[in-house]
């Protein structure tokens, strides 16, 4: 069994990442959110810089007052233009200390990303990878009131997940060839330290940043009244036309350019250097325009840079939709939504084939009922539970899980399993070798299994997919993607 001090660090690993997701979204007295910072900005933005102007014009004012002062008022005048000009530097001081501190929050949120989510080799990246989804995913209810509330704080974190993997399949297989990324690529890992390498800083981050952003117009007020529904619904419960849905989309989009060319800036330079000042403050122009280069591009992504905003959102939206129209069922046809899409030209099918290389057609986190084999290698009277937990499948229908009930008794430390069609009670052929079970026996097993769990209401008590969420609720289960003995079923 695991032990107390794994069970410990699984429990530490979701708070940390409940912690992660309410720094950009929650609304909290003592500690500002990125999207609170965001709504702070587009409300009042405008009128500190009409302040600061104003307090720019006093100090013009005093001095040219100052200009024209005689020898009994000479003293007092230049008193009050040192006055006057230090409110102004303070005033600006603090508006650029405002930006810096927003720059500073979405950087520290996208380290902490790239911390969760890669390791020091493949097999480590794929792991914290798979990990982090699968959280997310168990995470999140799969019925009751709050999924779509729950599932929309959820979705940035995914759809940065797996367009960082997305990034780093396309580069290997050179699906992408924008001479910027390669420009950067060429110098991945160049360092020793990995927070400084410079793929890092201008190609994985500002990536990140681009993603996280693409919801921000939610802050906008205009928005927010344009979409708000008759009965006051939030948007998140709204059904869109296609004339509403393109016109958020336009407005969030610029929402997001501005934010990340206005409302933000990095530190300033420290050093002495006129040379590395001024290539210091180009790098940093350099990482904006990607994101905005990125989050333009994702509205026509053609064979392009847009692909990885745009295929990675269509895969978490149909996974984490934050809508009342949430399937569990259904969530493996997310693998059809895309392929359909880059059919008809909406993105680019090299792209979509390698994200569902990358995924299979199991989202991670999906609960997984199957035909187990005895130790004589022949398949029992029952089903059991499993909980898809790697990405990267052999075969995109054969999902890699951890098996977490045995002999009809739910367990913390079994075996990871690949699932093949045949044995996977999602697929009609599994389903058919227990249609002849007697309906008693098939009542007994559905009884035993759902007193820790929720399965479907099946017809004839055969479920195709389970819900693990009230089992990963408890922290002695959420220990899924130790290492452990990989079979094949």
């Amino acid at each position: 069994m695991p032990s107390v001090g794994d069970r410990k660090a699984s429990h530490s690993y979701v708070r940390q990442l409940q912690q992660l997701i309410d720094d950009l979204l929650a609304s909290g007295k003592f500690q500002q959110s990125v999207y609170q910072s965001a709504a702070q900005h587009f409300s009042a933005d405008q009128q500190q810089k009409q302040q600061l102007n104003a307090q720019e014009q006093l100090w013009q004012q005093c001095q040219a007052e100052l200009s024209h002062a005689t020898a009994k008022t000479e003293a007092a005048l230049i008193a009050k233009v040192q006055q006057q000009r230090e409110l102004y530097l303070k005033a600006g001081q603090q508006y650029q200390l405002q930006l810096q501190l927003r720059y500073e929050q979405l950087e520290l949120i996208c380290n902490k990303i790239l911390r969760l989510s890669e390791g020091n080799s493949l097999e480590e990246t794929i792991s914290r990878s798979s990990r982090l989804l699968g959280c997310l995913q168990l995470m999140a209810p799969s019925n009751g009131d709050f999924i779509a509330t729950v599932q929309q704080k959820y979705k940035p974190f995914y759809k940065a997940v797996l367009s960082l993997r997305l990034l780093d399949h396309a580069l290997q297989y050179q699906l992408i060839t924008d001479p910027y990324l390669q420009q950067q690529a060429s110098q991945r890992n160049s360092g020793a330290d990995p927070e400084q390498c410079p793929f890092r800083q201008n190609v994985q981050i500002p990536l990140l940043m681009a993603l996280l952003l693409q919801d921000i117009g939610l802050c906008l007020p205009e928005i927010r009244h344009l979409f708000q529904g008759p009965a006051g619904e939030p948007l998140q419960q709204r059904e869109f036309s296609q004339l509403e849905r393109q016109q958020y989309l336009q407005l969030s989009l610029n929402a997001a350019l501005q934010y990340l060319q206005h409302g933000m800036a990095q530190g300033p330079y420290r050093g002495h250097s006129k040379t590395a000042r001024a290539e210091y403050q180009a790098a940093y122009q350099q990482r904006i325009q990607f994101s905005c280069r990125l989050l333009q591009s994702a509205a026509l992504p053609g064979d392009g840079l847009g692909n990885l905003l745009k295929i990675p959102q269509v895969y978490a939206s149909a996974v984490l939709p934050g809508r009342n129209r949430f399937n569990y069922q259904a969530l493996p046809k997310v693998a059809l939504i895309l392929k359909n899409g880059a059919r008809q030209g909406q993105y680019d099918d090299r792209l979509v084939n390698a994200l569902l290389t990358i995924t299979g057609i199991f989202p991670q986190g999906y609960g997984i009922v199957f035909l187990p084999k005895d130790t004589d290698g022949v398949s029992p009277d029952r089903y059991e539970f499993a909980i898809v937990n790697s990405l990267y499948p052999a075969k995109p229908e054969v999902p890699v899980c951890r098996v977490v009930s045995r002999k009809l008794q739910f367990r913390s430390n079994g075996v990871n399993c690949t699932v093949s069609v045949a044995k996977n009670l999602y697929f009609k052929p599994a389903r058919q070798q227990l249609a002849v079970m007697a309906p008693a026996r098939l009542k007994e097993i559905l009884q035993k299994l759902s007193a820790s769990a929720d399965t479907e209401p099946a017809r004839h008590q055969l479920p195709r997919f389970w819900h693990p969420d009230l089992y990963f609720a408890d922290p002695k289960h959420q220990n899924l993607w130790n290492k452990a003995e990989l079979l094949e079923n």
